[in-house]
């Protein structure tokens, strides 16, 4: 039996971030059968049943719901990255770590020790009683990219602070180096494309930062992709706290964009220093780490049931997941329901009645939740950023 392997992706995405870290997973795999939605993980079934490889690196839960995997996955976990969402002041689901208790904790043991992107997804698995260690981003493992001479001299900023901009474009006054402006905000027609023209319109941009001088940048997908690469980088961000951004801070040049527009933080985009090397050792053990877990994959012989990760069966882990989702539902409701609209209320309401309707069929009561969580989800955007936007005009007024 042959392994087939399933590429990662965030299929809805509209940043750059996750298509990238998807290319750093592809390079290691001997060729992509399936490509697997990490929302939708939780359903995957392969064409013959048959067990699939699949390298487990990403922003895991969003939805948060959709866990354990499908025991069709054989998987790989590195560069794990779970957010509580209050921690990370984004606006999502208040479940925080509630699904990966019970046998969704168990399912990450059975799969240990789970590597993360970052110390806070470590302690907090830890905190679970989850088998945890730091891994790094897979983002660190990516190789140089084609080396072209451009016609001019060209550093790109990436969603830099306009004042951080402003102090470039000053630098770079009597120079004959270009700018070349680029945003990993991505249009809202990506999703449309197809996983290869997305895998080569990753290449063509890690392409441009790889010819370039330097690159600045206040984004995490931007500046690890450029240190593994060797590209002089400068992290300019607004804080030096973020629980995404630890321990990178210490292995970039990096400073918030005050210290640089000021001057207290020294950086020539000129001439720009080289990047520091503290990252080779943790870049090193993951590509060592994937190609080995790809060599023993190939080697696999065993069943979907030989391999099993929960000693459960599909209807029981379903019910498990309705239970979480119930849970997740009281606890959005509680939190969402002093700012909810009448016409919300009524959508959940009428949810809620056919969740009841389906009440005998546990697959599709699942479903039926799952149709709730969406609705909660947006209405949690909605309501996080109404929420933002009145502090915004209040600080202004003062």
């Amino acid at each position: 039996m042959k392994m087939k392997y399933g590429l990662l992706m965030h299929k809805p995405t509209t940043n750059w971030g996750d298509d990238i870290q998807s290319y750093a997973i592809r390079q290691f795999l001997p060729h992509v059968d399936y490509i697997i939605d990490r929302e939708k993980i939780h359903s995957f079934e392969s064409d013959d049943k048959e067990p699939v490889a699949v390298v487990m690196a990403a922003w895991w839960m969003w939805y948060k719901w959709n866990w354990p995997p499908s025991k069709y996955v054989l998987p790989y976990f590195v560069g794990f990255h779970y957010s509580d969402n209050k921690a990370a002041k984004q606006a999502g689901c208040p479940a925080n770590f509630l699904f990966l208790s019970g046998l969704g904790g168990k399912y990450l043991n059975n799969c240990g020790p789970i590597g993360c992107r970052d110390y806070f997804t470590r302690d907090n698995l830890r905190a679970q009683n989850v088998n945890a260690e730091f891994s790094g981003c897979i983002t660190l493992t990516l190789p140089q990219q084609k080396k072209i001479k451009p016609e001019k001299e060209y550093i790109c900023i990436v969603d830099v602070a306009a004042s951080v901009e402003k102090k470039i474009r000053k630098q770079l006054e009597g120079t004959d180096i270009e700018i070349k402006k680029i945003s990993h905000d991505l249009p809202k027609d990506h999703p449309k494309k197809s996983w290869q023209q997305r895998m080569d319109e990753v290449e063509e941009l890690l392409t441009i930062y790889q010819n370039a001088k330097c690159v600045v940048t206040r984004r995490l997908h931007c500046a690890l992709p450029c240190l593994a690469m060797g590209v002089p980088t400068l992290l300019a961000i607004h804080t030096l706290e973020s629980i995404r951004f630890i321990p990178y801070y210490d292995w970039l040049h990096c400073c918030l964009p005050s210290q640089f527009v000021s001057g207290e933080y020294k950086y020539d985009v000129t001439n720009p220093p080289a990047n520091p090397t503290e990252h080779l050792r943790t870049r090193n053990n993951l590509i060592n780490g994937v190609k080995n877990f790809v060599a023993e994959a190939e080697k696999n012989t065993k069943s979907v049931d030989e391999l099993r990760l929960l000693k459960k069966s599909d209807k029981g882990i379903e019910k498990w997941r309705r239970r979480m989702m119930k849970k997740t539902a009281a606890m959005w409701e509680e939190e969402l329901a002093p700012d909810l609209t009448d016409g919300e209320k009524k959508t959940n309401a009428e949810i809620y009645k056919e969740i009841k309707a389906a009440k005998r069929n546990v697959f599709l009561q699942n479903e039926k939740y799952e149709k709730l969580m969406v609705t909660y989800l947006k209405q949690s955007r909605r309501v996080f950023k109404a929420k933002k936007d009145a502090e915004k005009k209040s600080k202004k007024k003062k």
